[in-house]
Formats: structure tokens, sequence, C-alpha cells
């Protein structure tokens, strides 16, 4: 079934129990959430990209002393990017994995610091099944001592947000925790602050893996919308994939409620998949309500939509090592930025998977991408 667009009115703030039975019972766990990886893959991948970060770099133009009294360094940056003061930087706290578990309220500070203001949230939760804890990768192998929420208790969490100044519109929650209890799944989400819920992936060797993802977000859907929340749906590169004529992006943009399943774009992944972003933001602007900026160290030799990227590591640690900090890699964000801007979209969220120095992949990122001209 294909939906129209509809403007229902506002809803109240409650929720009824999510009753999904398969077979909506779907495989989404991928690299994130359960597909393991060796200690020495693990390894590989963070040296390799090491080594990428410390090839020779363009260096980018710091901007100048403020000329206009009373405008602030973050809005003038936003002008030289031809944005508006109405749109926020966030942060995926997967890439910071490592340094939240250590020190999870000094690398707050830190992020507040080099100014973010939006920090998009990543699992497992205290609310998720215990095999999704048990399969996570950064759990296993990084040898975290917390993870989620880092073991606060959501109202403890929106009151160190608010403390700093920092929101988080945004958080990225596995169908299996909104299927194993999405009353809490709620419950932290509006408590903290959330608009939005995003699936970060689905995986599946054929179509129909995606048609049943469909069904099931628009359930999940319904239920977050009655809890004042928006669930949305994060890409990769596999949603790209052709099956005999049919790509599983187009399936789920079809067969998605449009008032009950908005849209996550990766830049990086899009461009994994050859696809070019401005195009695909300029047909699907009123799906698309987050961007994700990732950035590609160089051109790959030819496009990727294989699902198997993300289970099988001698075929994805190529593509995994191709990412670098922002601004220092291949795409245009700038003309990315603009486009999406135009678009209405509003929330920019930087990311990279296994940096190798987080804190400052997370401070030379958001300079860089403020300086682009």
């Amino acid at each position: 079934m294909i939906y129209k667009k509809s403007h229902p009115g506002r809803w109240k703030l409650y929720h009824e129990p999510l009753n999904l039975e398969p077979p909506y019972k779907i495989n989404t766990r991928a690299l994130r959430y359960g597909y393991k990886m060796s200690d020495e893959n693990l390894i590989n991948i963070t040296e390799q990209n090491k080594t990428k970060n410390n090839m020779n770099r363009r260096h980018f133009l710091e901007t100048s002393a403020l000329t206009i009294a009373g405008l602030s360094v973050l809005n003038r940056k936003s002008l030289a990017l031809g944005l508006s003061d109405d749109y926020d930087i966030g942060i995926q706290l997967y890439s910071m994995a490592k340094a939240l578990s250590d020190d999870f309220p000094g690398t707050l500070k830190t992020l507040a610091d080099a100014g973010y203001n939006n920090l998009e949230f990543a699992g497992p939760y205290y609310f998720s099944p215990e095999e999704e804890i048990k399969n996570n990768i950064l759990i296993q192998q990084m040898g975290l001592k917390g993870y989620g929420y880092y073991n606060h208790k959501p109202e403890e969490l929106r009151k160190m947000l608010d403390d700093l100044g920092l929101t988080s519109y945004s958080a990225h929650v596995s169908t299996q925790s909104m299927q194993h209890n999405i009353d809490e799944v709620l419950n932290a989400a509006v408590t903290i602050g959330h608009k939005y819920l995003i699936c970060p992936m689905t995986l599946g060797p054929d179509i129909d893996t995606y048609k049943s993802a469909a069904d099931l977000f628009n359930k999940i859907g319904e239920s977050c919308r009655k809890a004042g929340v928006q669930f949305g749906y994060h890409n990769h590169s596999q949603e790209f994939h052709d099956f005999n004529g049919e790509r599983p992006i187009d399936i789920l943009l079809e067969r998605t409620d449009p008032d009950l399943v908005i849209f996550e774009l990766d830049l990086f992944w899009t461009t994994v998949a050859g696809v070019d972003p401005v195009r695909f933001i300029k047909k699907h602007s009123d799906r698309i309500k987050l961007v994700h900026i990732k950035d590609m160290a160089k051109k790959m030799e030819q496009p990727s939509t294989d699902w198997k990227v993300f289970t099988d590591m001698s075929i994805g640690r190529e593509i995994l090592t191709n990412q670098t900090i922002i601004g220092e890699g291949i795409i245009d964000f700038k003309k990315i930025l603009n486009t999406s801007q135009k678009q209405g979209i509003k929330h920019f969220i930087i990311e990279s998977d296994f940096p190798p120095d987080p804190v400052s992949f997370a401070e030379k990122s958001i300079t860089n991408l403020q300086s682009l001209i």
C-alpha cells in the first residue's frame, strides 16, 4: 500500500502496549546490534583508520574575528555555509562510546565546549533485551563500562543535558528493544526529550525482509506517535540494492505512512551505494528530517550495496576504514547542507565508525564543518 501524506491533529501524551507478533520479528541487529567481530578485525579497523587520519590533509581556513557586533561565532560560521540560524549540529554518540564509558560527564562537557548542541544516543539500553546487550560489539570487545544512557536514569540524564545546555532530539533504538519494552522506551524518550526514535538498520537477503520491515515500522510508528514521538529509519548502503527491479529504500518509502515514519539520511552510506545525496534529498525532502554527516576518505572504485558488508569483515573492512574526519574527505558537505536547509532539514549529526581518537575526531570535525567556505 502507498500512503499519502495527511495532516492529523495534535495527539495526547499517552500510549498503549505494543503487540508485535511474528512475522513482524525481523533481523535488524547488523554490525551495531549483534554481529560479532573478532578482536583482530576490530584492531585492524582502528589501526587502518588511524593510518588514514595521519595522511596529508587539506588545511582549513579559520574564520576571522567578529565583524558585526553581537553576532556569535557559530552564527557567523553558519552564514559562511549559507545556513540559516534555525539548525543544529549534533553528534552520534556511537562515535564516542569508549570516551563516554571512561568519563561520561567529562565527555559530555567536552562536546558542549566544542560547540555541539545536540546529542544522538545509541543503544543498547537498560530496556533492551539481554541478547542485544550480550551481542553488542562495543560492549564485547572495547570493554565498555557503560552503554546507551551509561547507567543514568532518564531523569538524571535530562538534568545533565540541561545543565550543559545540551539537547537530545534523537536516539537510535533497535526494533528488538521496541518490541521488548515499548512502554519504557517511550517513557525514556519523553523524559529525556527525544523527538525522534530511529531504527539504525535492517538487513536481509531479499526484498521480503524490507516489506515486513515496513509493516513493522508502521506499527511502531503508531505507538510512538501516541506518545508524541516520531519514529524513523536510518539507512546504510544495502537499502539501495536492486532485487529484480525493486530496491529496499523504495519499498520502505512507499509502504510506510509518512505521518508515522520519517528518514535519517546517512551521507557516507548513500555515497557508498553510488547514490547522489543531493538528488535524493531533493526527491524525498518531505520524508527526511535528519542527516548523518559522515565523510569518505577517498572515492571508491565501484559502489557497493552488498548487505554482507555488515556481516563479513573480509568484505566490509575496506569500506568501514574508508572514513575520515569531517571535511578531510571527498563528500561535498557545503552543497549538501545548502540543499538540505532549502528543503527544510534542520538536524545535522556528525558520526564516524570506530574513530581512533574519538575526542579529537569530534573536535576537529565540528571545527571543519563550521569552517567550510
